[in-house]
């Protein structure tokens, strides 16, 4: 059975571009009506009316997914449910994924399907996937309907839930793992996981989802541990069967260099993120993390180095383009930053935050005009809760210029 796997290596270096996605691969969902007086430029509240409609809707619940992670690129768990929610919207992908039918997994629908789940994992690989257990319910609920109807009887809907999740509590320690940490149980999965390692001491991937248990759990130093393990066990076997997302070295590494970089220990961070583009030269995350430690250590030129490698691998990562254009602009860089910042603009056209570092450097440039554009066009697109919409405003006031 097939919950997770996705050809790590080859979808970062070929995935299609996340501005051309949306219920439906490949298309752009209209967005979904929000509750009256809601915010359409907040992404929560996108959110949030995914969460509702993903049992009932998920085809409506997929574009507001979509719409979460375009006003927020950054939401790594909105990626990660609108994948979910696209699988769950077509019942024949969904038996064709978790069955491994060839056709299926091979089809350039779910190739982008799949590459949401990269996306996620490159923003938070410990992000919490609460939607794991309702992916796995829906096919087992589909598969009971089916036999059903096979033999000319109907069932409800509730009652076959009922009955999938009662026996999936009994199928053994390893679905006992998987369905706690689909449920923020991490005590309970790391137990399992722990107690799995102890029998089948060559499998590399029981430890590597345990210390995300023991990280989601508040043991960062324990999961690191684990995850040493985890590459320890695989470079023993050659690590032969490491083609999936979930167990790729690449992402290992990459794991250890964000506990260390969250730890403090800049050092060892970028320690790992080196490692990781040892494994795989294109892996452009890695880049933007050793430019965020070089930041940190106020080296503008190796952040700028960084960042550019990064845009080479990937020339719409928005992320990547927003963090240069910000370090060009602090120094003082107008014209290099203009550009970095008008093409993150261009990647996520609904997002408010280039315009905001792009209105003040060019404020700082002399720039009036330029600078009021972009304040404007930001208080268009900030959502009202924005913490720097306020002092927008007030910079408009300041140059005489009238607000959105």
């Amino acid at each position: 059975m097939r919950i997770l796997p996705v050809a790590f290596c080859l979808l970062v270096a070929s995935a299609t571009p996340l501005a051309a996605q949306g219920n439906g691969p490949g298309k752009m969902p209209r967005r979904p009506a929000l509750p009256s007086g809601s915010d359409t430029c907040d992404a929560y509240a996108y959110y949030q009316l995914g969460m509702a409609r993903v049992h009932d809707d998920p085809e409506t619940a997929a574009a507001a997914f979509y719409w979460t992670h375009r006003l927020s690129p950054d939401a790594a768990v909105a990626y990660y449910a609108e994948r979910i929610a696209l699988l769950l919207a077509d019942r024949y992908v969904l038996s064709g994924y978790i069955e491994d039918d060839r056709r299926t997994l091979q089809s350039a629908d779910v190739r982008r399907i799949d590459s949401l789940e990269v996306r996620a994992l490159t923003l938070d690989p410990f992000f919490p996937q609460q939607l794991d257990e309702l992916l796995i319910v829906t096919y087992f609920t589909n598969r009971i309907h089916d036999d059903y109807r096979q033999h000319g009887e109907e069932v409800s809907d509730l009652d076959v839930e009922f009955y999938v999740r009662s026996a999936l509590r009994t199928l053994g320690p390893a679905t006992s793992a998987w369905l706690a940490f689909g449920r923020g149980e991490y005590r309970q999965a790391a137990d399992y996981w722990a107690g799995e390692e102890r029998h089948h001491r060559k499998d590399s991937d029981l430890r590597a989802w345990r210390a995300r248990a023991l990280f989601l759990l508040g043991q960062p130093d324990s999961a690191r541990v684990e995850l040493d393990s985890a590459l320890a066990v695989a470079r023993r076997s050659d690590a032969e069967k490491m083609k999936y997302v979930y167990d790729s070295k690449v992402l290992w590494e990459y794991e250890i260099g964000r506990i260390d970089e969250l730890q403090g220990r800049d050092s060892a961070a970028r320690e790992a993120y080196q490692q990781a583009l040892v494994e795989d030269l294109s892996f452009y995350p890695a880049h933007s993390r050793l430019a965020y430690i070089a930041m940190r250590t106020v080296d503008t030129a190796t952040a700028v180095t960084e960042l550019q490698r990064a845009i080479e691998l990937k020339p719409d990562d928005y992320t990547a383009r927003l963090l240069l254009g910000t370090v060009l602009a602090a120094r003082h860089e107008t014209g290099p930053a203009t550009e970095q910042l008008r093409r993150a603009a261009e990647a996520e056209p609904w997002v408010p935050q280039p315009h905001l570092v792009l209105g003040d450097a060019l404020r700082l440039a002399g720039d009036h005009d330029g600078a009021v554009t972009e304040y404007q066009r930001f208080v268009a697109l900030a959502a009202r809760s924005h913490r720097d919409l306020a002092a927008v405003r007030q910079r408009l006031a300041e140059l005489g210029a009238p607000t959105p």
